[in-house]
Protein backbone atom coordinates (compact mmCIF):
# COMPACT_ATOMS: atom_id res chain seq x y z
CA UNK A 1 0.00 0.00 0.00
CA UNK A 2 2.68 2.42 -0.95
CA UNK A 3 0.76 3.82 -3.24
CA UNK A 4 -1.78 5.04 -0.57
CA UNK A 5 0.80 7.72 1.02
CA UNK A 6 1.72 8.55 -2.55
CA UNK A 7 -1.27 9.17 -3.95
CA UNK A 8 -2.18 11.97 -1.18
CA UNK A 9 1.32 13.47 -1.25
CA UNK A 10 1.02 13.86 -5.36
CA UNK A 11 -1.82 15.71 -4.75
CA UNK A 12 -0.02 19.78 -4.64
CA UNK A 13 1.94 18.48 -8.04
CA UNK A 14 -0.93 18.01 -9.93
CA UNK A 15 -1.66 22.04 -9.70
CA UNK A 16 2.05 23.07 -10.14
CA UNK A 17 4.16 23.36 -13.29
CA UNK A 18 7.42 23.01 -11.72
CA UNK A 19 6.32 19.64 -10.27
CA UNK A 20 5.25 17.93 -13.67
CA UNK A 21 7.56 15.06 -14.58
CA UNK A 22 6.37 14.18 -17.91
CA UNK A 23 4.97 16.13 -20.84
CA UNK A 24 2.34 14.56 -23.64
CA UNK A 25 1.54 15.71 -26.86
CA UNK A 26 -1.13 14.77 -28.94
CA UNK A 27 -2.12 16.06 -32.34
CA UNK A 28 -5.42 14.77 -34.71
CA UNK A 29 -5.14 15.49 -38.33
CA UNK A 30 -9.16 14.94 -39.44
CA UNK A 31 -10.02 14.68 -43.04
CA UNK A 32 -12.93 15.28 -44.77
CA UNK A 33 -13.78 11.71 -45.85
CA UNK A 34 -13.79 10.45 -41.65
CA UNK A 35 -9.66 9.02 -41.86
CA UNK A 36 -7.14 11.14 -38.75
CA UNK A 37 -4.08 10.70 -38.34
CA UNK A 38 -2.69 10.65 -35.10
CA UNK A 39 0.94 11.87 -33.40
CA UNK A 40 1.68 11.19 -29.73
CA UNK A 41 4.75 12.83 -28.38
CA UNK A 42 6.09 11.73 -24.98
CA UNK A 43 8.30 12.96 -23.26
CA UNK A 44 9.44 10.46 -20.46
CA UNK A 45 12.50 8.58 -18.46
CA UNK A 46 11.47 5.96 -20.32
CA UNK A 47 11.26 4.77 -24.04
CA UNK A 48 9.24 1.67 -24.07
CA UNK A 49 6.77 1.97 -21.00
CA UNK A 50 3.91 4.39 -21.02
CA UNK A 51 0.69 4.91 -19.68
CA UNK A 52 -1.14 5.30 -23.30
CA UNK A 53 0.03 1.22 -23.69
CA UNK A 54 0.80 2.17 -27.25
CA UNK A 55 3.81 0.96 -29.27
CA UNK A 56 5.51 -0.30 -32.70
CA UNK A 57 4.36 -3.95 -32.07
CA UNK A 58 0.59 -2.35 -32.78
CA UNK A 59 1.48 -0.70 -35.58
CA UNK A 60 2.99 2.74 -34.45
CA UNK A 61 5.79 4.40 -36.02
CA UNK A 62 7.91 5.14 -33.18
CA UNK A 63 11.36 7.34 -33.33
CA UNK A 64 12.73 7.89 -30.07
CA UNK A 65 15.53 10.39 -28.82
CA UNK A 66 17.18 11.41 -25.94
CA UNK A 67 16.78 14.95 -24.40
CA UNK A 68 18.65 16.55 -21.96
CA UNK A 69 17.68 19.03 -19.52
CA UNK A 70 20.09 22.19 -20.42
CA UNK A 71 19.37 24.28 -16.30
CA UNK A 72 20.93 21.05 -14.67
CA UNK A 73 24.17 19.78 -14.80
CA UNK A 74 24.23 17.06 -17.13
CA UNK A 75 23.97 13.62 -15.61
CA UNK A 76 22.55 10.21 -17.38
CA UNK A 77 19.75 10.11 -14.71
CA UNK A 78 18.55 13.30 -15.54
CA UNK A 79 17.77 12.82 -19.11
CA UNK A 80 14.96 12.03 -20.57
CA UNK A 81 13.17 10.39 -23.69
CA UNK A 82 10.92 11.66 -26.19
CA UNK A 83 9.03 9.22 -27.97
CA UNK A 84 6.89 9.99 -30.87
CA UNK A 85 4.38 7.94 -32.59
CA UNK A 86 2.47 7.93 -35.44
CA UNK A 87 -0.47 6.16 -36.85
CA UNK A 88 -3.23 6.72 -39.60
CA UNK A 89 -6.68 5.44 -39.24
CA UNK A 90 -9.31 4.67 -41.13
CA UNK A 91 -12.15 5.92 -39.24
CA UNK A 92 -12.38 7.04 -35.46
CA UNK A 93 -14.09 3.80 -34.33
CA UNK A 94 -10.71 1.90 -35.41
CA UNK A 95 -9.03 4.82 -33.07
CA UNK A 96 -11.02 3.74 -30.52
CA UNK A 97 -10.48 0.28 -30.69
CA UNK A 98 -6.83 1.10 -29.50
CA UNK A 99 -6.92 4.38 -27.46
CA UNK A 100 -10.24 4.01 -25.56
CA UNK A 101 -10.40 0.30 -24.19
CA UNK A 102 -11.42 -0.08 -21.08
CA UNK A 103 -8.47 -0.30 -18.21
CA UNK A 104 -7.71 1.31 -14.81
CA UNK A 105 -4.03 1.50 -15.27
CA UNK A 106 -3.93 2.57 -19.05
CA UNK A 107 -4.96 6.81 -20.09
CA UNK A 108 -8.06 6.57 -22.04
CA UNK A 109 -8.94 8.57 -25.25
CA UNK A 110 -12.21 8.29 -27.37
CA UNK A 111 -12.41 10.43 -30.67
CA UNK A 112 -16.02 11.06 -32.20
CA UNK A 113 -16.55 12.09 -36.22
CA UNK A 114 -19.55 13.24 -37.33
CA UNK A 115 -20.58 14.82 -41.37
CA UNK A 116 -23.94 16.75 -41.93
CA UNK A 117 -24.97 18.00 -45.06
CA UNK A 118 -27.11 21.04 -44.63
CA UNK A 119 -27.91 22.27 -48.36
CA UNK A 120 -25.14 25.29 -48.71
CA UNK A 121 -22.66 24.14 -46.22
CA UNK A 122 -21.51 20.52 -45.13
CA UNK A 123 -20.48 20.86 -41.57
CA UNK A 124 -18.34 18.42 -40.06
CA UNK A 125 -17.96 17.68 -35.96
CA UNK A 126 -14.69 16.15 -34.64
CA UNK A 127 -13.73 15.85 -30.84
CA UNK A 128 -11.18 14.21 -28.52
CA UNK A 129 -12.35 13.11 -25.24
CA UNK A 130 -9.83 12.49 -22.08
CA UNK A 131 -11.37 9.95 -19.65
CA UNK A 132 -10.84 10.55 -16.16
CA UNK A 133 -7.63 9.42 -14.84
CA UNK A 134 -9.75 8.84 -11.32
CA UNK A 135 -10.52 5.26 -11.35
CA UNK A 136 -11.39 4.36 -8.03
CA UNK A 137 -15.02 2.39 -7.83
CA UNK A 138 -16.19 4.30 -4.59
CA UNK A 139 -18.63 7.18 -6.22
CA UNK A 140 -17.54 10.79 -5.75
CA UNK A 141 -21.38 12.27 -5.98
CA UNK A 142 -21.04 12.85 -1.86
CA UNK A 143 -18.17 14.56 -2.27
CA UNK A 144 -18.25 17.00 -5.20
CA UNK A 145 -20.83 19.63 -5.51
CA UNK A 146 -22.22 21.25 -8.86
CA UNK A 147 -20.44 24.21 -7.76
CA UNK A 148 -17.05 22.20 -7.76
CA UNK A 149 -17.20 21.11 -11.33
CA UNK A 150 -18.78 24.02 -13.20
CA UNK A 151 -15.14 25.67 -11.59
CA UNK A 152 -12.67 22.98 -12.91
CA UNK A 153 -14.65 23.80 -16.04
CA UNK A 154 -13.84 26.95 -16.24
CA UNK A 155 -10.30 27.01 -14.81
CA UNK A 156 -8.17 28.37 -17.90
CA UNK A 157 -4.95 26.64 -19.54
CA UNK A 158 -1.99 25.40 -17.82
CA UNK A 159 0.23 28.27 -17.34
CA UNK A 160 -2.33 31.01 -17.87
CA UNK A 161 -3.14 33.69 -14.62
CA UNK A 162 -6.25 32.71 -12.08
CA UNK A 163 -7.61 35.02 -9.84
CA UNK A 164 -5.99 34.70 -5.53
CA UNK A 165 -9.62 33.66 -5.23
CA UNK A 166 -9.82 31.02 -7.40
CA UNK A 167 -5.93 29.93 -6.36
CA UNK A 168 -7.58 29.52 -2.99
CA UNK A 169 -10.68 27.77 -4.42
CA UNK A 170 -8.47 25.37 -6.19
CA UNK A 171 -6.29 24.30 -3.31
CA UNK A 172 -9.57 24.01 -1.26
CA UNK A 173 -10.71 21.79 -3.80
CA UNK A 174 -7.00 19.79 -3.94
CA UNK A 175 -7.70 18.82 -0.98
CA UNK A 176 -11.32 17.52 -0.85
CA UNK A 177 -10.00 15.34 -3.77
CA UNK A 178 -6.57 13.74 -2.49
CA UNK A 179 -7.17 14.09 1.61
CA UNK A 180 -10.96 13.61 1.85
CA UNK A 181 -12.20 11.35 -1.10
CA UNK A 182 -8.99 10.03 -2.15
CA UNK A 183 -8.58 8.64 1.22
CA UNK A 184 -11.96 6.91 1.29
CA UNK A 185 -11.85 6.14 -2.06
CA UNK A 186 -8.75 4.16 -1.67
CA UNK A 187 -9.84 2.22 1.81
CA UNK A 188 -12.88 0.77 -0.01
CA UNK A 189 -11.16 -0.21 -2.93
CA UNK A 190 -9.10 -2.27 0.21
CA UNK A 191 -11.72 -3.02 2.33
CA UNK A 192 -13.73 -5.02 -0.97
CA UNK A 193 -10.20 -7.07 -0.87
CA UNK A 194 -10.50 -7.91 2.66
CA UNK A 195 -14.07 -8.89 1.77
CA UNK A 196 -12.53 -11.06 -1.12
CA UNK A 197 -9.82 -12.84 1.12
CA UNK A 198 -12.62 -13.56 3.71
CA UNK A 199 -14.83 -14.96 0.96
CA UNK A 200 -12.24 -16.99 -0.17
CA UNK A 201 -10.74 -18.10 2.74
CA UNK A 202 -13.90 -20.67 3.18
CA UNK A 203 -14.59 -19.32 6.56
CA UNK A 204 -18.14 -18.39 8.16
CA UNK A 205 -19.38 -15.55 6.52
CA UNK A 206 -20.28 -14.32 10.21
CA UNK A 207 -16.78 -12.98 9.78
CA UNK A 208 -17.81 -10.41 7.09
CA UNK A 209 -20.37 -9.23 9.43
CA UNK A 210 -17.38 -9.06 12.07
CA UNK A 211 -15.55 -6.93 9.53
CA UNK A 212 -18.43 -5.17 8.51
CA UNK A 213 -18.96 -3.22 12.41
CA UNK A 214 -15.81 -2.55 12.18
CA UNK A 215 -15.35 -0.83 8.79
CA UNK A 216 -15.85 2.46 10.69
CA UNK A 217 -12.82 1.96 13.45
CA UNK A 218 -10.56 0.68 10.76
CA UNK A 219 -11.14 4.02 8.48
CA UNK A 220 -10.46 5.95 11.52
CA UNK A 221 -7.35 3.91 12.47
CA UNK A 222 -6.06 4.49 9.03
CA UNK A 223 -6.98 7.96 8.51
CA UNK A 224 -4.84 8.89 11.82
CA UNK A 225 -1.67 6.96 10.67
CA UNK A 226 0.69 9.21 9.10
CA UNK A 227 2.78 6.04 7.89
CA UNK A 228 0.63 3.56 6.30
CA UNK A 229 2.35 -0.06 5.81
CA UNK A 230 2.12 -2.32 2.57
CA UNK A 231 0.06 -4.63 4.42
CA UNK A 232 -2.64 -2.59 6.61
CA UNK A 233 -5.85 -4.04 5.74
CA UNK A 234 -4.18 -7.65 6.05
CA UNK A 235 -2.60 -6.79 9.49
CA UNK A 236 -6.50 -5.65 9.88
CA UNK A 237 -7.74 -8.56 9.20
CA UNK A 238 -5.45 -10.52 11.04
CA UNK A 239 -6.24 -8.27 14.32
CA UNK A 240 -10.16 -9.41 13.98
CA UNK A 241 -8.91 -13.04 14.37
CA UNK A 242 -10.33 -14.19 11.66
CA UNK A 243 -9.66 -17.45 11.10
CA UNK A 244 -8.23 -18.01 7.78
CA UNK A 245 -4.27 -19.87 6.31
CA UNK A 246 -2.31 -16.58 6.20
CA UNK A 247 0.47 -17.97 4.06
CA UNK A 248 -2.38 -19.31 1.65
CA UNK A 249 -4.38 -15.89 2.19
CA UNK A 250 -1.20 -13.37 2.25
CA UNK A 251 -0.26 -14.80 -1.34
CA UNK A 252 -3.58 -13.60 -2.35
CA UNK A 253 -3.73 -10.46 -0.87
CA UNK A 254 -0.20 -9.53 -2.28
CA UNK A 255 -1.70 -10.57 -5.79
CA UNK A 256 -5.15 -7.79 -5.33
CA UNK A 257 -2.92 -5.75 -3.60
CA UNK A 258 -0.99 -5.36 -6.88
CA UNK A 259 -3.73 -4.48 -9.22
CA UNK A 260 -4.81 -1.98 -6.92
CA UNK A 261 -1.25 -0.51 -6.66
CA UNK A 262 -1.75 -0.08 -10.48
CA UNK A 263 -4.36 1.83 -10.61
CA UNK A 264 -3.08 3.66 -7.72
CA UNK A 265 0.14 4.23 -9.44
CA UNK A 266 -1.37 4.89 -12.82
CA UNK A 267 -3.33 7.97 -11.51
CA UNK A 268 0.01 9.32 -9.76
CA UNK A 269 1.43 9.36 -12.93
CA UNK A 270 -1.18 10.49 -15.15
CA UNK A 271 -2.12 13.49 -12.78
CA UNK A 272 1.36 14.52 -12.96
CA UNK A 273 1.84 15.12 -16.40
CA UNK A 274 1.59 18.52 -18.67
CA UNK A 275 -0.81 18.08 -21.49
CA UNK A 276 -1.32 19.67 -25.21
CA UNK A 277 -3.75 18.82 -27.40
CA UNK A 278 -4.08 19.66 -30.93
CA UNK A 279 -6.61 19.04 -33.48
CA UNK A 280 -6.35 20.67 -37.29
CA UNK A 281 -9.54 20.72 -38.94
CA UNK A 282 -9.81 20.55 -42.84
CA UNK A 283 -12.11 23.13 -43.36
CA UNK A 284 -12.96 26.83 -41.43
CA UNK A 285 -13.69 26.58 -37.83
CA UNK A 286 -17.01 27.52 -36.34
CA UNK A 287 -16.99 26.58 -33.29
CA UNK A 288 -15.13 24.95 -30.69
CA UNK A 289 -13.92 25.17 -26.98
CA UNK A 290 -10.45 25.34 -27.53
CA UNK A 291 -7.90 27.41 -25.45
CA UNK A 292 -6.56 29.07 -29.02
CA UNK A 293 -6.86 28.77 -32.75
CA UNK A 294 -4.83 29.67 -35.68
CA UNK A 295 -6.56 29.28 -39.27
CA UNK A 296 -7.52 25.54 -39.00
CA UNK A 297 -5.71 24.65 -35.77
CA UNK A 298 -7.36 24.50 -32.22
CA UNK A 299 -4.61 23.87 -29.68
CA UNK A 300 -5.70 23.35 -25.77
CA UNK A 301 -3.30 22.80 -22.82
CA UNK A 302 -5.81 21.87 -20.02
CA UNK A 303 -4.46 21.41 -16.52
CA UNK A 304 -4.51 17.36 -15.38
CA UNK A 305 -7.55 18.26 -12.66
CA UNK A 306 -9.77 18.90 -15.83
CA UNK A 307 -10.11 15.15 -16.25
CA UNK A 308 -9.67 13.64 -13.25
CA UNK A 309 -12.78 13.30 -11.92
CA UNK A 310 -14.88 13.31 -14.81
CA UNK A 311 -14.29 12.96 -18.99
CA UNK A 312 -13.16 16.59 -20.63
CA UNK A 313 -14.31 17.06 -24.07
CA UNK A 314 -12.18 18.90 -26.85
CA UNK A 315 -14.09 19.36 -29.79
CA UNK A 316 -14.25 21.62 -32.91
CA UNK A 317 -17.04 22.10 -35.57
CA UNK A 318 -15.98 23.18 -39.42
CA UNK A 319 -18.28 23.94 -42.43
CA UNK A 320 -17.40 24.21 -46.34
CA UNK A 321 -19.95 25.96 -48.53
CA UNK A 322 -21.57 24.01 -51.19
CA UNK A 323 -20.77 26.15 -53.92
CA UNK A 324 -22.90 23.59 -56.25
CA UNK A 325 -26.00 23.50 -54.14
CA UNK A 326 -25.29 27.78 -53.93
CA UNK A 327 -25.11 27.50 -57.81
CA UNK A 328 -28.45 25.64 -58.14
CA UNK A 329 -29.98 27.37 -55.63
CA UNK A 330 -29.35 30.72 -57.79
CA UNK A 331 -30.63 28.61 -61.11
CA UNK A 332 -33.82 27.66 -59.42
CA UNK A 333 -34.54 31.33 -58.30
CA UNK A 334 -33.74 32.43 -61.90
CA UNK A 335 -35.97 30.11 -63.56
CA UNK A 336 -38.93 30.96 -61.01
CA UNK A 337 -38.52 34.71 -61.73
CA UNK A 338 -38.52 33.86 -65.41
CA UNK A 339 -41.58 31.74 -65.23
CA UNK A 340 -43.53 34.33 -63.06
CA UNK A 341 -42.65 37.68 -65.63
CA UNK A 342 -43.48 35.03 -68.59
CA UNK A 343 -46.78 34.76 -67.27
CA UNK A 344 -47.64 38.33 -66.97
Amino acid sequence: MKAIMNFFLIGLLVISISACEHNVSMETTVHEDGTIDKIIILETADTIKNFLGISSATGWKLTASRMEDSTREKSQDEKKWKSKFEKTFTSVQQANEELATASDSLFRVSSKFEKHFKWFYTHLYYSDTYHAINRMSYPSDDFFTPEDFAFIDRLPAEGEFISKADSLYLSRLHDKIFDVYGLRAIYEDYYQISQTLIRESGVENQWLDTLKKNKENLFRHLADKKDVPEDFMFNAIDSLIVPFPTDKMRSRYDELNAKEDAKTNFINHASEGTYTHVINMPWRIVNTNADSIADNQLRWSPPSIKFLLKDYTMYAEARRINYWAVALSGLLVIFTVYLFVRKK
